[in-house]
């Protein structure tokens, strides 16, 4: 059963949506407004009843579903919402809910609420433009479902043919005209936020794309307890190949060193580009006992191989690659969404702990720097290595998880 609902989670895909925290935070002050407003509608028409010497059953029953929803809501909003990324559970039920407890209110206070019937259309198109037309069919599916359950029950709408004919037409509209609507709308927005977040060049996410990516990667750091290493990576001599063999050879060696990037990369880490010659790379998921000896081997495999093809496309130029590395461990009291919420202190300089490393291996023998052709600490770049062109890379130290806008100074070995 859990598989089923995994696998239906996945197949609707909105807990993948970059901006689903946000959302849902907007979705979760709208649900206790109209909550609180429909709960107070159901206890009028009870209480009102009630003064009369009936209290209908159905009233009562709505009202009781409608105060424990704003309780699952206000506990949603204060509690689960303030701790980050909300669970699947949590997302998918309020989708179901927001309709089904809706389309409740109708029957619970048809005399104040049946007027207001094209609320419910409101709230499942608001949710397929935030989460796509999957979303829709979902929210939509649950209000038939809903509607087809307890409305024929209904006096009220069964005395209004009328009423209960239009409600039948706003139903059908939703699918059938929101529907390719709102498909369109989230293709649109994905290809303006692929446009905005990648590189022209080289196809790779940029710096506003590569910030998102990293605040993402450290707080699941933190929560996996796992390393997270950031790479960075440059090109040494560069301006001698835009000046020898021209700006489009210059263009044609970036193009490759982000394939190189992307081949020797894993499904999932990040890869971006800076501008001029600087890249990132984002390994996520390391093993905190082994992560730094894994993040220098990748980072020496990927300059050499950077630096071979720099010898293909520029021969002669002694084009080669300079690597830094910098890496942290997700630990209790760092950098959670517990204490610093998503979407606030986006660090300004996603490489900054890399280049610095970066240039201090540039400077020679006195800075922590590896060749990129092996060696320890403290050794310079072997003779052939420099003039094969190759590179060298700088390992940073790994730090516990600190706020991205801080900078990590406790050091691990």
């Amino acid at each position: 059963m859990r598989n089923t609902l995994q696998s239906l989670a996945d197949h609707i895909g909105a807990h993948r949506d970059e901006q689903r925290e946000e959302h849902e935070r907007d979705r979760a002050r709208q649900r206790l407004i109209i909550a609180t407003l429909m709960g107070a509608a159901t206890l009028w028409t009870a209480v009102d009843a009630g003064r009369q010497g009936a209290w209908p059953g159905t009233t009562v029953v709505v009202t009781a579903l409608l105060a424990a929803y704003a309780l699952a809501t206000l506990v949603y909003t204060h509690a689960v919402l303030r701790r980050g990324a909300p669970g699947l559970a949590w997302q998918y039920g309020f989708m179901v809910m927001d309709s089904v407890v809706t389309v409740l209110a109708l029957v619970g206070a048809p005399e104040i609420l049946a007027s207001f019937y094209s609320l419910l259309m409101v709230q499942i198109v608001r949710c397929g433009m935030r989460y796509g037309e999957r979303s829709l069919w979902l929210a939509w599916g649950a209000a038939v479902l809903a509607a087809g359950a307890v409305l024929p029950f209904s006096a009220f709408w069964r005395g209004d043919s009328g009423l209960l004919h239009s409600f039948a037409v706003m139903m059908v509209i939703i699918p059938v005209l929101f529907g390719p609507l709102v498909r369109t709308l989230h293709r649109s927005a994905g290809a303006l936020r692929d446009a905005a977040g990648a590189d022209a060049l080289t196809g790779l996410g940029n710096r506003r794309t590569l910030t998102t990516q990293l605040h993402a990667a450290r707080e699941r750091s933190v929560r996996d307890q796992t390393m997270l290493a950031v790479m960075l990576f440059d090109l040494d001599n560069f301006k001698r190949v835009n000046d020898t063999l021209g700006h489009g050879a210059g263009d044609r060696l970036l193009a490759a060193v982000a394939d190189v990037l992307r081949a020797g990369s894993r499904p999932g880490d990040a890869i971006a580009r800076l501008g001029g010659d600087e890249f990132v790379v984002l390994l996520h998921g390391l093993p905190v006992t082994t992560g730094v000896a894994l993040a220098r081997d990748r980072a020496t495999q990927l300059v050499l191989q950077i630096g071979a093809a720099a010898q293909a496309l520029a021969p002669g130029l002694a084009v080669s690659a300079s690597a830094g590395v910098h890496c942290w461990t997700g630990s209790p009291g760092g950098c959670s969404s517990r204490s610093r919420p998503a979407g606030r202190e986006r660090p300004a300089d996603p490489g900054r702990p890399c280049d610095v490393r970066m240039q201090a291996c540039r400077q020679g023998p006195g800075g922590d720097h590896h060749p990129a052709g092996g060696g320890h600490a403290g050794d310079g770049p072997p003779a052939h290595a420099a003039r094969r062109g190759a590179g060298r890379h700088c390992c940073g130290g790994c730090h516990a998880a600190r706020p991205l806008s801080g900078t990590a100074r406790a050091s691990r070995s």
